[in-house]
């Protein structure tokens, strides 16, 4: 992709569009540090501050293998979905996904934003595989993995927790 910046990817109620600096806010950075959003996810274990998510937006912006999207819905920023990293020897990338806004969860933002992005990463970059982790015990994310056509690849432990990975490969 020459120009990152401007990829826009949308569907409904839900436009994904590359996450920039300027679009950090205070609710963003309050939800990376809200830990009934976080349960789930490695953020849990950092505590979030202005530098620290302007660095991790900046890097994903500036690399080649990573694609962070914000996640708007009716025009409000909501969350963020990123692919990444992509291994474009073996076409195969990660996916991974957080709603920010809890009063938005179990609305089908997260089924809508996995179907886009697995769409542009088969569709516009040619890849063969997308790969997904989730806690056993996020029984939500799994079943959105699912319902976009992830299946059971393998279980792992990490942190002391039981994790489950999910596949899906291009039709």
């Amino acid at each position: 992709m020459k120009n990152k910046k401007n990829i826009k990817l949308t569907k409904k109620n839900i436009v994904l569009k590359i996450f920039l600096v300027n679009h950090i806010t205070k609710e963003y950075i309050n939800w990376l540090n809200d830990k009934k959003v976080v349960k789930y996810t490695e953020q849990r274990f950092l505590k979030h501050n202005e530098s620290s998510v302007k660095k991790f937006v900046s890097k994903n912006l500036n690399s080649k293998k990573n694609y962070l999207f914000g996640i708007y819905f009716k025009k409000k920023h909501v969350g963020n979905i990123k692919l990444g990293p992509i291994n474009r020897k073996s076409k195969k990338s990660d996916i991974s996904y957080i709603i920010g806004k809890r009063k938005l969860w179990n609305k089908g933002i997260a089924t809508n934003s996995i179907s886009m992005v697995s769409s542009f990463a088969f569709k516009v970059l040619n890849l063969k595989t997308l790969r997904a982790g989730s806690y056993l015990s996020n029984i939500g994310s799994i079943k959105v993995l699912k319902k976009n056509g992830f299946v059971f690849s393998k279980f792992s432990t990490k942190n002391n927790k039981k994790t489950i990975f999910l596949v899906k490969m291009r039709n």
